[in-house]
């Protein structure tokens, strides 16, 4: 998915870059282009193309891998493309006349004016269109992208399966399964439920549609609560069957009422921007304090006996188990793997070199390694080790949607360590808190976002008192 959300990125910056060069080149000479006046307020204009395709929602996974060209959407946001890079011109160009970039960029306005610019209002939106249509035609082909299972009532599941076959959403969503809740048994329902978890745990599916009818409401709030804590899209498909619609009506219309009311918080391009800011920040992080680290492992062989790294295995993305690494702080003999004694101010299992990390969280970066393998991010909700209680709790039981907090990968640092929730969970109070500011950080989530919080991180090194 990510990658066919950058490809089709990629896609309309080239359709519209090609068809602003050429219609520019049909009325200006081509020395023109090498000129910054020239090459600037072009770029601008492609770059507003995919900035305003992102804002009008059609970079997201349904778009991507839908059957539909949806010609109006395009239409509108090529218009809006068109205005804000203009826009962004005038304004660099007002920019520029007051600084010392007149020279440079004196011309920049000169370019807007002339046939050639409504003739690419036409042009570009032809080719970006023509783009997309040969795109959606090679797709047409049956491709797993967005791997579904639908669950509910057999009547509803029947009518949503007929409505996929023969509506334009179908492409949509490959079905990979079906889990039928026919069965007045309890158990019977939960043991399908719990198959359902293990294969979103498993990664296998992405998207699962809930089929019942109008009025299985309270069944319908205990489903979608339940697998609302993964990391899956849920959409909601109320059972038309109970309608009583006459065939007439019914079958008029083949597109697939479907209500969404979870979404995947990391898909497509937003996935693919996160993953590219952990490689590339924690690469060079790595590369800068390789040093430091190699000074630090020295130091805690010279002072205890014992390995240099501790492994603690945490709960990760999709309540998976990972192993987190750390720079030993503990003696090897009085180490907890699973943090089934939370480590207090003063503790006699620390030795001197490990106070001194943990007081300055130094002891947290060889988890960079675990971000550049995927297991972690740079930020998230902070891992819990497995044995991990709130004052004598359960985290689970502490919170019941701890587990919404999974539905990313786990963090260095995150939103909640920043705002002070760091340390002993020693009441239920703090992992309340805690999880409410991962909720935050994982609804709100942005590239803004994540640098503001590793600033803060910086900032927190050496002044938290709350780490020991």
């Amino acid at each position: 998915m990510v990658l066919s959300t950058l490809a089709t990125i990629g896609l309309d910056a080239l359709s519209a870059a090609l068809a602003a060069a050429g219609c520019y080149a049909l009325f200006n000479p081509l020395s023109d282009f090498t000129l910054s006046s020239v090459i600037v307020p072009l770029a601008l204009l492609v770059l507003s193309v995919n900035v305003s395709f992102l804002e009008r929602g059609l970079y997201t996974g349904t778009e991507i891998v839908s059957n539909r060209l949806n010609g109006r959407r395009v239409a509108l946001a090529w218009v809006q493309a068109v205005a804000l890079g203009t826009l962004l011109t005038f304004c660099l160009a007002t920019f520029a006349s007051a600084s010392d970039l007149r020279t440079t960029f004196a011309d920049m306005t000169r370019i807007l004016r002339g046939p050639w610019l409504p003739l690419f209002l036409v042009v570009g939106f032809l080719s970006v269109l023509g783009a997309r249509k040969v795109r959606v035609s090679a797709i047409r082909v049956r491709i797993a992208l967005n791997r579904s299972v639908i669950i509910g009532d057999p009547r509803s599941i029947d009518d949503l399966v007929r409505r996929l076959r023969t509506g334009a959403d179908g492409a949509a969503f490959d079905i990979v399964g079906v889990v039928e809740l026919d069965s007045v048994d309890p158990e019977a329902r939960n043991a399908r439920l719990d198959t359902l978890e293990r294969m979103i745990q498993e990664d296998t599916i992405e998207t699962v549609l809930v089929a019942l009818p109008w009025t299985a409401t309270e069944e319908l709030r205990q489903i979608v609560h339940r697998i609302s804590l993964s990391p899956v899209n849920i959409y909601v498909y109320p059972g038309m069957h109970t309608l009583k619609l006459l065939p007439d009506v019914d079958t008029r219309r083949n597109d697939v009422p479907l209500l969404m009311v979870c979404h995947r918080p990391m898909e497509g391009w937003r996935a693919a921007v996160k993953r590219l800011e952990d490689i590339a920040v924690s690469g060079l992080l790595l590369a800068f304090i390789s040093p430091v680290m190699v000074v630090i492992a020295c130091a805690i062989k010279l002072t205890s006996k014992g390995p240099v790294f501790f492994r603690q295995r945490r709960l990760g993305y999709n309540n998976r188990v990972i192993e987190v690494l750390k720079f030993r702080s503990m003696y090897t003999h009085l180490s907890d793997a699973d943090a089934s004694v939370q480590t207090l101010r003063g503790d006699k299992r620390v030795t001197s070199v490990g106070a001194l990390l943990r007081r300055s969280s130094l002891d947290e970066l060889p988890q960079l390694i675990n971000v550049l393998r995927g297991d972690m991010s740079l930020v998230g909700p902070r891992p819990h080790a497995l044995a991990t209680t709130a004052g004598g709790v359960a985290l689970h039981d502490a919170v019941p949607v701890y587990a919404a907090r999974h539905r990313v990968k786990p963090g260095i640092t995150g939103w909640a360590q920043v705002n002070g929730y760091r340390g002993a969970l020693d009441s239920v109070e703090k992992i309340v808190h805690r999880v409410d500011h991962d909720l935050y950080y994982i609804e709100n989530w942005s590239l803004g976002f994540d640098l503001k919080i590793l600033f803060q991180t910086v900032c927190l090194v050496f002044a938290d008192d709350n780490a020991f």
